[in-house]
């Protein structure tokens, strides 16, 4: 196994790379989501303003959970585009469950490439940057949903899930859990140090997720998040409690091998996505298709 320096500087020169390649409110008028409404909102605060949308399944109950969903960049190769309507299975099991959907979107005028800047040194700071946007997305959204604060949740994918990184890191009063998607380690830290300390030391159920063949978020880097997820939940070195080989079937391309250490608060879950690369799948949420990402949300909404 490499050092964690050694594994520190691949990570850090990796993620160089890829970055080198790659409130006040108002809300417009609704349009129609697959069964419930579709809202694209504006939120600005000192770090400046994003739209976000927010999708309500018909009928949702006060008091039911709320999940975010970050996309990736959306003007590279192997990108995600922005907007909502391409993560079908987050709509499909909002409706299915009744939980609502909110997805910041980026602003063009903040990253000409549609890119999340969680390497940005002020957003790495709680309240400060960026990021601290998207943690008041989430606070105004569950106000205005009337969802239970303590089922606040965060998918993010490639530089999106870099950004739910440091909500995890930053916010965990606000994120119960949270599912990263290619993404990359609360500052490049594979030994899970920084986001322990700024967590203070309170554990954060992650589900990750990578592809064996991603050239963007390479394999080392989806071994420096899982080092890091169970060192800052407090179980570093902890074996496996479970495991799961999916085949490939329908619309999930990819066999998946799912690998679940620690349980409860400390749970962490590595998805092994064989053959895939780095752009989602046809679920819009994963690198594989709508079963995978149901499995995601179900990890969520049992935290």
């Amino acid at each position: 196994m490499r050092k964690p320096t050694t594994m520190l500087t691949a990570v850090a020169a990796a993620l160089c790379a890829t970055v080198l390649a790659g409130g006040a409110v108002s809300a417009a008028p609704p349009a129609s989501g697959p069964d419930g409404t579709l809202v694209t909102t504006t939120l600005t605060n000192a770090a400046g303003t994003r739209a976000y949308q927010v999708y309500t399944p018909r009928g949702l109950a006060p008091g039911r959970p709320l999940i975010a969903w970050v996309h990736g960049t959306s003007k590279v190769r192997n990108g995600d585009p922005m907007g909502l309507r391409r993560s079908n299975t987050l709509l499909a099991e909002a409706d299915r469950l009744g939980f609502s959907v909110v997805a910041p979107l980026q602003s063009l005028r903040a990253n000409g490439s549609g890119m999340w800047q969680f390497f940005e040194p002020a957003g790495l700071t709680r309240g400060h940057g960026e990021v601290s946007i998207l943690a008041d997305i989430l606070r105004i959204a569950a106000r205005d949903q009337r969802a239970d604060p303590r089922r606040i949740y965060a998918i993010g994918h490639s530089a999106g899930g870099g950004a739910v990184q440091v909500l995890g890191a930053l916010y965990p009063d606000i994120v119960s859990a949270i599912a990263v998607s290619a993404g990359f380690p609360f500052l490049g830290d594979p030994t899970g140090t920084a986001a322990r300390r700024a967590r203070a030391g309170r554990p954060v159920p992650t589900f990750l997720i990578h592809g064996d063949r991603d050239d963007v978020a390479p394999p080392i880097i989806g071994a420096a998040e899982l080092s890091a997820a169970l060192s800052a939940n407090g179980i570093g070195g902890a074996r496996p409690s479970g495991s799961r080989y999916l085949p490939a079937v329908g619309a999930d391309r990819y066999p998946t091998r799912i690998t679940t250490f620690g349980a409860g608060r400390t749970e962490v879950v590595v998805a092994e996505v064989i053959g895939a690369g780095h752009q989602t799948g046809p679920g819009g949420v994963t690198l594989n298709g709508p079963r995978l990402d149901r499995w995601v949300v179900g990890f969520l909404l049992a935290h």
